[in-house]
């Protein structure tokens, strides 16, 4: 992490901090030995990061205990439940921002915006912990975003990727887990971006088209509107240019802000909350179909398959 986040940490929030930072080594490792060897498997790094998020539950007694929905909350009471939901929860949103790390500034933004929302929440209630951790997490993206965005002189990597995500997962379950009048449903509202674009690149890949979800493809929403983009500036160039990548993720973090605004409305509200995170699905899937469909009259369906990020 970066020196100026560094440099907000309290003296006596210090073991937390540097036990947050042992904690994310393995879901780090495994990103930079990808990006490195290029022999790092999706389940490898998946892995990882249930790995790390298992020992932040143990060192940092970071575990989701409730969902705030009907039926589920009395599993998690359990020891062992709460535990593996909590792997399962923080390697999901870790490998999502890796999946929405494709253009130049979308994840180490959309980051910073939701890191941003938690740490609203975190000042809303006190918890100088969570404040802090967000912070430093948003110090340091902030100095990356400097050389990445929109120029893309620098990328996140695996490694950046899965770290950002990491510290994100882990700032919501901490969240969670010390703030009990906080809503399950409104900390997932303010992750809902990354956490949504799996799902439905899980869906598209297993339902709609047959294939392996591991696969990686160039048809996530980023790219279809990237595209898109790159077609109304009417460039001859083949390749999507820095502007194209830089409207393109302005515009996704409009809706990760809405998304942010959205939730430190309706926290205390698990219907409220979980009303927004329906909004934002129904909200996605239709932009989706909107601009594939565009994208596919113009370039048809064999081009929009092979569309490649500026990288």
């Amino acid at each position: 992490m970066g020196g100026l986040g560094a440099s907000w940490i309290n003296e006596p929030m210090a073991p937390q901090v540097l036990a947050l930072l042992l904690c994310s080594l393995p879901a780090f490792l495994a990103g930079l030995v990808e990006d490195t060897t290029k022999r790092v498997g999706v389940h490898a790094r998946l892995y990882a990061s249930f790995t790390s998020a298992a020992l932040t539950a143990w060192m940092l007694n970071a575990s989701l205990t409730r969902l705030d929905t009907p039926g589920l909350d009395y599993f998690m009471v359990f020891a062992p439940v709460s535990v593996l939901f909590t792997c399962f929860a923080v390697g999901g949103l870790t490998n999502a921002i890796n999946i929405i790390d494709g253009i130049n500034g979308l994840a180490s933004g959309s980051v910073i915006l939701m890191l941003s929302g938690l740490g609203a929440m975190a000042w809303f209630h006190h918890d100088i912990l969570v404040l802090e951790l967000c912070l430093i997490g948003i110090a340091a993206l902030a100095g990356f975003m400097v050389l990445n965005f929109p120029s893309g002189q620098i990328f996140l990597g695996d490694g950046g990727a899965y770290l950002s995500g990491f510290w994100l997962a882990e700032c919501a379950v901490l969240l969670l887990s010390r703030n009990q009048h906080i809503s399950t449903w409104a900390v997932l509202l303010i992750c809902i971006y990354p956490v949504w674009e799996t799902i439905f690149s899980i869906f598209r890949r297993r339902v709609m088209r047959n294939i392996n979800s591991g696969l990686a493809d160039q048809i996530h929403f980023h790219h279809v509107l990237l595209q898109r983009l790159h077609k109304w500036q009417r460039s001859s160039d083949t390749r999507a240019s820095w502007k194209s990548h830089g409207l393109t993720s302005i515009l996704i973090w409009g809706m990760v802000l809405v998304c942010q605004a959205l939730a430190l409305v309706a926290y205390p509200s698990n219907a409220l909350a979980a009303i927004a995170v329906i909004w934002f699905g129904m909200l996605y899937i239709w932009l989706y179909r909107l601009f594939t469909h565009v994208s596919q009259a113009k370039l048809g369906p064999e081009d929009l398959l092979n569309l490649r990020p500026l990288k």
